[in-house]
């Protein structure tokens, strides 16, 4: 089946956003039904995942992105799901849907207009690295299971957006969670000494949105210094994830421009 790259940039969608503190939102019925179906039923087994300290199975590009191509490639509809959102139309339309919150969040730096280097070399040049800010889209494919959890945090400075797009099982319950939420501190004192990747503990914060683990939602967030969020623990049967693609557009730091 053929995607259709028009229906899918956010500024043809109606978003469900909120932008205090921060740029939170998502989309529902994000994708054509039959290729939701299609990806749901290929989703990457556990055999294929990583995990970390947090009980989190992740299959990450930034880790191991040849066994991402790999898998991609012999899942066609995977495939053209992950090259659109590392296309430079998707890419620069982020950024133009989200003009104003990004510019909240980064201030000056967010006049600087991106360069999709998702698939080309990030520039050897200072002086035009310094006038267009390198991006790459890195993926993730996630699965939580019963227990697990994700503690708030802010995340790391050179994330820029992060989306989410839910695959929920038929049978998924909702009683058993699943969803992201979002979050302030109770102390903002307090938070001024935690640092952008610190998990920190659920009882420092009050809930100020959530976004259910729907079927074919996307969600997502512009990230700034307090976008705080996380996922509860699961309560769902054992053997059975919460399962999620995780799109992230990340700014290439110039020491770091030969990583991913």
């Amino acid at each position: 089946m053929q995607l259709d790259p028009e229906r899918l940039l956010l500024s043809k969608r109606h978003i469900h956003i909120t932008t205090d503190p921060f740029c939170f939102f998502y989309i529902d019925d994000y994708l054509p039904a039959d290729l939701y179906q299609a990806l749901l039923d290929n989703y990457p087994d556990a055999s294929n995942y990583r995990f970390n300290e947090e009980g989190k199975m992740g299959f990450r590009s930034s880790e191991d992105p040849e066994a991402i191509d790999r898998y991609c490639d012999s899942h066609p509809n995977w495939r053209q799901l992950t090259d659109f959102f590392g296309s430079d139309a998707f890419v620069a339309d982020v950024q133009e849907t989200f003009a104003r919150p990004l510019l909240q969040a980064r201030s000056l730096a967010g006049h600087r207009p991106w360069l999709n280097c998702t698939r080309r070399e990030v520039p050897r040049n200072w002086l035009r690295y310094q006038l267009q800010e390198p991006v790459r889209t890195t993926f993730q494919f996630s699965m939580l299971p019963r227990d697990a959890a994700v503690a708030p945090h802010s995340d790391a400075p050179r994330k820029l957006v992060s989306l989410l797009l839910y695959f929920r099982d038929r049978d998924w319950q909702d009683a058993w969670a699943g969803g992201t939420e979002f979050y302030a501190p109770l102390d903002p004192q307090r938070a001024r000494g935690w640092g952008a990747t610190d998990r920190i503990a659920f009882e420092e914060f009050k809930t100020i949105g959530t976004t259910p683990f729907a079927s074919n939602r996307l969600a997502g967030f512009v990230r700034c210094a307090h976008s705080y969020h996380g996922v509860p623990p699961l309560s769902c049967p054992p053997g059975r994830t919460r399962k999620a693609l995780l799109i992230n557009i990340k700014r290439v730091k110039w020491s770091k421009r030969d990583e991913l």
